[in-house]
């Protein structure tokens, strides 16, 4: 699944090639995206990632992407131009480097594709924030840091209730796949029975135990986390223990959802 990993632009850096930036607004035709592709291939202008998305009132869509060019004569004025005076495009921006680096500064603030904002974070900071908490707090740390996930999963939860509601184990398996498509965890659901308020849900690759190898269960923001969406689904108070972790040897993660004492 390498290959297919999501991107999200952010940065580019290399002194040694002519790296720009490109935003604008594109119309929401067939063809418009391949004829633009094609209209910079023809030029030696190659398109190295970037996304299209944002459609507003089925009309136009924003896209943005880093290019690379070979040509000096290439700036960031004549790229300006030249984009601006093709068929579908209109609104264009372009940033080019510094010392070689360039940095995405042209498309904020960073939403999901429903429009809701976000904020991305490296794993591993996110993971040195988790560890700082328990370390300050050993007795209570694991057990803060659970609240702390249950606070934002019944959050989060509750609004996309808002939106749709599952009435079956299969429908409530695919809401949560929203796990997956945040690069929170590739995430199976095992069980659910829905008259018990009970559930079992897998996870691999989860970002809080991939890669650790403590002997203990150490997903404790995730558990919190399920516990609160559970808690917005079944409407009323659960809790989510990880019986299986990877941190302990297991083959992947397994949290078991049941009704608080």
């Amino acid at each position: 699944m390498e290959g297919r990993k999501k991107d999200t632009i952010v940065y580019r850096y290399d002194p040694r090639r002519r790296y720009f930036l490109v935003s604008l607004h594109l119309e929401n035709k067939p063809g418009a995206i391949g004829n633009l592709a094609n209209v910079l291939g023809i030029r030696g202008i190659n398109i190295l990632e970037g996304f299209f998305g944002a459609i507003d009132s089925g009309q136009k869509g924003t896209m943005s992407f880093f290019l690379e060019s070979t040509n000096p004569k290439m700036d960031e004025g004549w790229l300006n131009d030249f984009l601006s005076s093709l068929v579908y495009v209109t609104d264009v921006e372009v940033k080019s480097a510094t010392e070689g680096w360039l940095s995405d500064t042209l498309n904020f603030p960073v939403t999901w594709n429903t429009g809701d904002r976000a904020v991305l974070m490296r794993v591993e900071a996110l993971r040195g924030m988790i560890e700082a908490v328990k370390a300050a707090n050993p007795e209570t740390g694991a057990s803060a840091i659970y609240e702390q996930g249950y606070a934002y999963g019944r959050t989060a939860w509750d609004g996309l209730l808002g939106v749709h509601r599952p009435s079956t184990k299969e429908g409530l398996a695919e809401m949560l796949q929203i796990f997956t498509a945040t690069g929170w965890a590739k995430v199976e659901m095992e069980a659910l029975d829905l008259n018990h308020m009970k559930a079992r849900v897998g996870m691999s690759d989860g970002f809080e135990c991939m890669e650790r190898s403590t002997g203990r269960s150490e997903g404790h923001f995730i558990a919190g986390v399920l516990a609160g969406a559970f808690a917005a689904y079944f409407g009323t108070e659960v809790r989510a223990e990880e019986t299986k972790c990877l941190s302990k040897g297991d083959s992947h993660c397994v949290f078991e959802i049941a009704p608080a004492d």
